[in-house]
């Protein structure tokens, strides 16, 4: 018996509390140091490594029998238990679904153009790409200091009810069990490459062709070709000192360079169509594509609810104090 009250002293005590956060703090600022991703390391840590698993669950552990200490001493003083308890239970659930959405969160990134059919491993339904609306204008002049994109990009999907639900980059939208949101959005060239009248290969082809100037590359399927692309303006326009760049989306003008082996056997501009080695590589209209991450976490909620138990309840906790 003496040493289960050993036990219960060590984990209840304010000395492990100290020792966790401190072991915390010199983990942060030792990692900062050299990594600006100090946070997400230690995120990922959380969700792989068994010992950082441990000791998050004994910091919970600890945190949960020093506060349901503090509420017992409070029994006699019941408005400040009352007033105490929504923030106490915040802290707790905060620490308990932080650790509980990380290590069960489902994740996964795709990437969808319109027409496409979206199956998650974790959901029923089957969802079809209606449609993705562009975070470009079609005719556009960008400068120096120009914004990446003009429009938030958005995708609509339709389950298989005909439920329309229309998917932004922020906040995350709820679409069956999961939790959407845009990740990227970028251009999809439309390619024909034909030899005589022969068309061998054909479709639209997902590059990361912007911000504009961002060179990408593709292989023409089995052939040993590899062609590199990136798009420049359609036209100059000089003003004083000022230079802007204009852009047509609907037929991009483009900069290619086709490779085999390593010998280059076309370089030049082109919002048509390029020959070389006795082949034709067509370009039309390109469509556009998005990156989606969905995640299903049965523990989000939970999450957002200990925020504003913490938020909300340590308001109370104050008027506590005070009384």
């Amino acid at each position: 018996m003496s040493i289960l009250k050993g036990i219960y002293r060590f984990l209840s005590s304010w000395r492990l509390t100290f020792w966790m956060v401190a072991l915390f703090i010199l983990y942060y600022l030792t990692v900062a140091v050299w990594s600006e991703e100090a946070f997400a390391r230690f995120i990922g840590m959380l969700s792989e490594n068994s010992t950082v698993k441990a000791l998050y669950l004994v910091f919970l552990l600890n945190v949960t029998l020093r506060l349901s200490g503090s509420l017992w001493t409070m029994r006699k003083r019941p408005m400040r238990l009352v007033l105490s308890l929504p923030f106490y239970a915040g802290v707790v659930l905060f620490l308990f679904s932080s650790f509980m959405s990380v290590n069960v969160r489902q994740l996964q990134w795709v990437l969808l153009g319109e027409g496409q059919v979206l199956k998650l491993p974790w959901e029923r339904e089957l969802f079809r790409v209606v449609k993705v609306e562009s975070a470009l204008k079609r005719d556009l002049l960008r400068m120096d200091d120009s914004s990446i994109f003009d429009y938030e990009p958005y995708i609509t999907l339709q389950d298989r009810g005909g439920r329309l639900h229309r998917v932004g980059a922020f906040p995350p939208k709820r679409v069956g069990v999961s939790y959407m949101h845009v990740l990227n959005f970028g251009l999809a060239p439309g390619v024909e490459f034909i030899r005589d009248k022969e068309v061998l290969l054909s479709g639209q082809v997902a590059l990361r062709l912007i911000p504009f100037g961002s060179v990408d590359s593709f292989q023409l399927g089995q052939f040993n070709y590899k062609v590199y692309i990136h798009i420049i303006p359609n036209r100059i326009i000089r003003r004083g000192k000022e230079v802007a760049r204009s852009y047509d989306i609907t037929s991009p003008l483009y900069q290619v360079e086709v490779i085999k082996g390593e010998k280059t056997l076309f370089e030049g501009t082109t919002d048509r169509e390029i020959n070389f080695d006795g082949y034709r590589l067509r370009f039309y209209s390109p469509s556009y594509w998005i990156m989606l991450e969905a995640a299903r976490d049965p523990f989000y909620i939970p999450f957002i609810v200990s925020l504003f138990l913490v938020l909300g309840g340590g308001i109370f906790y104050l008027i506590g104090l005070m009384l």
